[in-house]
């Protein structure tokens, strides 16, 4: 009882120690916050009010407006952490499809302009030039003229005839097609690369809900029986089968720049593996501009752009072109794991008690093919990238294959 009583005068005396540590704490928490460490379900509603009386006023057009603000066929929002290069991200549920919602930037300069107080917006041929062009800078891709005009309405199928409804569509539009993420999956549907567009809302866009990755390596699991080894191949093979995609499917392939394992999902009920955060996601020669543009350099980590890595020659510029792939990093940041001077400190999705030499071997030569100091910036030879990509096949038919009988 005496302890109690003297709390108030201990607060008292300590207090500028009290209001620091508060503030502290109050710090901590914004910035875990902010920076969408944490999140809470109550963030998502607050973004679908401010878009539904963007929509209410007129400013938000698109295919999932009415849905989430009129019939409420949206609903079951969801806030997800972790996605910092997002204002927000959250999923909801529409009918059986479950969808993630992505904001873009709207502090962008807009598409129309004023003239002598008139408002004035671009043709339909400037609209389709500027579409155009904002592919061409972003990915180093010419569209044809029907993907342009399919780019250039948020229903491709519907051309919008009412003047001011359709400069509603513009100005939405401006803003989606200023985030790599948008383009991406509304240029390359058919790749089956990239999650899926499904719809638009003013200053958003949704995809398709791709199921996480489960943490399968054995350090953070703690089980490193057969099965779970199994399931870590399998998993291993379809992100090979994914870089395959990358390397083959478009007209020159596309780097991984910011590459976890955790930006990797699985469609739900098939064995189809996507890459689902795409704004590190660009073609080689695009990349190399990246790259190109580093005026000065003092080492080699200066003319990386993030994962993608090149070197800094002897008059402090970097090369030309981007050194290492998809390929290299895969195998040295998520089969291999963290390592410290050539040291595995935690465990990647292939090095397990199970393990055979060899692959640890190949998985080794993969990552650094040079035995480099620091970071690796050389791409595996075609021989490595051959004898890995067997060996992880056949190792994994071998241990699904027995487990099942």
């Amino acid at each position: 009882m005496i302890l109690v009583r003297r709390i108030p005068g201990i607060l008292y005396t300590h207090k500028f120690t009290l209001y620091s540590a508060v503030l502290i704490l109050f710090t901590c928490v914004y910035l875990l916050f902010k920076l969408n460490v944490f999140c809470v379900n109550l963030q998502a509603w607050s973004h679908v009010t401010k878009l539904c009386n963007l929509y209410e006023s007129g400013l938000a057009v698109g295919s999932l407006c009415a849905p989430l603000c009129v019939t409420k066929d949206i609903h079951s929002l969801t806030c997800h952490s972790f996605e910092a290069s997002k204002e927000a991200v959250f999923s909801a549920e529409w009918h059986d499809t479950r969808l993630v919602f992505k904001s873009v930037p709207r502090d962008i300069q807009a598409i129309h302009w004023f003239d002598n107080g008139i408002v004035k917006y671009p043709t339909e041929k400037e609209f389709l030039q500027t579409i155009r062009a904002i592919v061409k800078n972003k990915f180093n891709l010419t569209v044809a003229y029907d993907t342009a005009i399919r780019l250039s309405r948020l229903k491709p199928s519907y051309e919008e005839k009412n003047t001011f409804k359709r400069r509603r569509e513009m100005d939405n539009l401006w803003l989606l097609l200023q985030d790599n993420e948008y383009v991406l999956s509304a240029l390359f549907t058919d790749k089956d690369v990239f999650p899926q567009l499904l719809g638009t809302c003013g200053p958003y866009f949704a995809v398709e809900y791709l199921e996480p990755i489960p943490a399968m390596s054995s350090f953070l699991t703690l089980n490193d029986n057969i099965e779970n080894w199994g399931k870590r191949l399998k998993l291993a093979v379809q992100i090979l089968n994914l870089l395959d995609k990358l390397e083959t499917k478009f007209r020159e392939p596309f780097h991984l720049c910011d590459l976890k394992l955790e930006h990797f999902g699985l469609v739900k009920n098939q064995n189809t593996l996507k890459f689902i955060d795409l704004d590190g996601v660009l073609p080689k020669s695009v990349v190399n501009t990246i790259i190109k543009e580093v005026e000065y350099c003092k080492s080699d980590n200066d003319c990386d752009f993030i994962d993608c890595r090149s070197r800094c020659d002897t008059n402090s510029k970097c090369s030309n072109f981007v050194a290492n792939d998809n390929l290299q990093i895969v195998c040295e940041k998520i089969f291999l794991g963290w390592r410290m001077a050539n040291t595995i400190l935690v465990p990647g999705l292939l090095i397990s008690q199970h393990t055979p030499s060899e692959l640890a071997t190949l998985l080794r030569q993969c990552a650094n093919p040079e035995s480099e100091q620091g970071k690796p910036r050389t791409v595996p030879d075609s021989e490595i990238k051959t004898r890995l990509y067997s060996a992880i096949s056949q190792i994994e038919q071998t241990v699904n294959n027995n487990f099942v009988l």
